[in-house]
């Protein structure tokens, strides 16, 4: 749980991804990144016996962006000129 940050936006797209992170710096908002990988398993799944097969690599990597609370309104307005949906 983030007390002081608040989630902006979820994508499984590298691309994406980047062009989010730059509108964020160009704009001074400082981010924080959270990737996650679906191929890793978790702490007690074996790879082996779990296997990734059937599973599309283009969503293998999810990130997930946060801001601090005080600046998602901001950050919110950013990427909505940018054709981002944000909840606000």
């Amino acid at each position: 749980m983030c007390f002081f940050k608040k989630e902006l936006l979820v994508t499984s797209s590298i691309d994406e991804k980047s062009k989010i992170l730059d509108i964020l710096s160009q704009h001074k908002v400082k981010y924080y990144l959270k990737t996650k990988d679906n191929f890793g398993g978790g702490l007690y799944s074996d790879r082996r016996s779990v296997g990734s097969f059937g599973m599309e690599a283009s969503c293998r990597f999810v990130y997930h962006i946060y801001v601090s609370k005080k600046d998602y309104k901001d950050a919110a307005f950013f990427l909505q000129q940018n054709n981002y949906y944000v909840p606000v």
